[in-house]
C-alpha cells in the first residue's frame, strides 16, 4: 500500500535523461550544420575570389584589345592618309610624264626637220661638188686642145673664159651654200631648246603656262586683267623667270647670230567695248606692254619684237569657254633675223 507512491515518482524523474541526450543531440546537429555552414561559406568565398580575379584579367584583357583596336584604327587612318598622298603623288607624276611626252614630241618633229634641212644641203653640196669635177675635167680637156689647135685660140679662148665664169659662178654657190649649212649648224635652234627647257623648269608645271610648239605660251589672265594692257605686279612676277633665264641663255649665244625673242598679242573672237578699237590694237598694246617691261629688265630693244595678231590666229576654232581662254594669250619665240 504505502510503496504504490514511490513507485509512481520515480517514473516521473526518468524523463529529464532522455531530454538532455535530445538537446545534446539537438546541440550536435545545429554545431555539424553550423560548421558545415562556414565550410560551405569559405569554399563559396575562395570561389568567388578566384572569380574576381579571372573578371579582373578578363577586364585587363579587354582594355588590352581596345588599346589594340584604337592602334589598329590609328594606323588604318594613316595607310588610308599614305595611300591617298601616294595617288595625288602619281597623278601629278602622271601629269609631268604627259607632258615631258609632248614637249620631246616636239623636240623630236623640230630635229626631224633640221635632219631634214640637212640632208637637203648636203645633197645640193654634193651635186655642186659634181659640177666642180666636171667643169675642171672640161678645163683640162680644152686646155690640152689648145695647145694642138692653135687656130681656133680665140674661140677657145672666149670657151676658157664662159668656162671660167660658170665655173666662178659655182664656186660662189659653193660658198654660199657651205655657210648657209654653218649657218645652219650654228644657228639659233640650239639656243632656243636650252632656253624652252630651262623655263620649263623654272616655271614648273602649271596649266596656264605651256609649250606649244616652238612657242612658250603664257595665257593671258595670267599678265593681264580682262580687256587691259597694263601688265601689272602680279604679271611682272610671272615673268620673272622667263627674263632670268632669257639673260642666262643671251650669255652663251655667239655674236654672229643675230637672235630676237619675238612677243606675240592674241586674243578671242568675241567683240570689244573698251577703250580699244579692236582686238587686234588690244592684242597689240599687250605685246608692247611686255616688250617695254622686258627692255626695262635689262633685255636689249634691238632684239625684241612685238606683234600683234587680234583673234587671227587661234590655237582652237570652239566657241566655248575654255577654247576662248587658250585663243588669249602672249606667245614667246627665240627666233634668227
Amino acid at each position: 500500500m504505502f510503496l504504490t507512491p514511490r513507485r509512481r515518482r520515480n517514473d516521473h524523474l526518468d524523463i529529464w535523461p532522455g531530454f538532455v541526450d535530445a538537446i545534446s543531440t539537438l546541440l550536435l546537429v545545429i554545431i555539424f550544420v553550423l560548421m558545415a555552414f562556414v565550410l560551405a561559406q569559405f569554399y563559396l568565398t575562395d570561389a568567388l575570389s578566384d572569380k574576381d580575379q579571372a573578371l579582373s584579367q578578363l577586364n585587363k584583357q579587354l582594355d588590352q584589345l581596345e588599346i589594340s583596336l584604337a592602334s589598329e584604327q590609328t594606323q588604318k587612318q594613316l595607310s588610308e592618309q599614305e595611300i591617298t598622298t601616294l595617288r595625288e603623288a602619281l597623278d601629278k607624276f602622271s601629269q609631268t610624264f604627259k607632258l615631258s611626252e609632248e614637249q620631246l614630241a616636239a623636240t623630236k618633229a623640230e630635229l626631224l626637220s633640221h635632219q631634214q634641212e640637212k640632208t637637203t644641203l648636203q645633197e645640193k653640196a654634193q651635186t655642186l661638188q659634181q659640177q666642180l669635177a666636171a667643169l675642171e675635167e672640161k678645163i683640162k680637156h680644152l686646155t690640152a686642145s689648145l695647145g694642138v689647135e692653135t687656130t681656133k685660140s680665140s674661140e677657145k679662148e672666149a670657151k676658157l673664159a664662159d668656162l671660167s665664169a660658170q665655173l666662178d659662178k659655182l664656186i660662189m654657190q659653193n660658198t654660199a651654200l657651205t655657210d648657209e649649212n654653218k649657218k645652219f649648224k650654228g644657228g639659233i635652234g640650239d639656243y632656243a631648246s636650252e632656253f624652252f627647257a630651262k623655263l620649263k623648269q623654272a616655271i614648273g608645271n602649271r596649266a596656264d603656262i605651256r609649250v606649244v610648239g616652238d612657242r612658250f605660251v603664257f595665257q593671258s589672265e595670267v599678265l593681264f586683267e580682262v580687256a587691259s594692257a597694263d601688265l601689272g605686279e602680279d604679271g611682272k612676277k610671272q615673268l620673272a623667270p622667263l627674263v632670268k633665264t632669257l639673260k642666262e641663255i643671251t650669255e652663251t649665244i655667239p655674236q654672229n647670230i643675230n637672235w630676237i625673242l619675238r612677243v606675240d598679242g592674241h586674243t578671242d573672237n568675241l567683240p570689244i567695248h573698251t577703250k580699244f578699237p579692236s582686238n587686234w590694237e588690244l592684242s597689240s598694246a599687250r605685246a608692247i606692254s611686255v616688250v617695254k617691261y622686258l627692255i626695262a629688265e635689262g633685255i636689249p630693244s634691238s632684239r625684241l619684237v612685238a606683234a600683234g595678231f587680234g583673234e587671227f590666229q587661234p590655237l582652237e576654232e570652239s566657241a566655248d569657254a575654255k577654247s576662248l581662254a587658250k585663243n588669249r594669250r602672249i606667245e614667246f619665240k627665240l627666233d634668227q633675223r
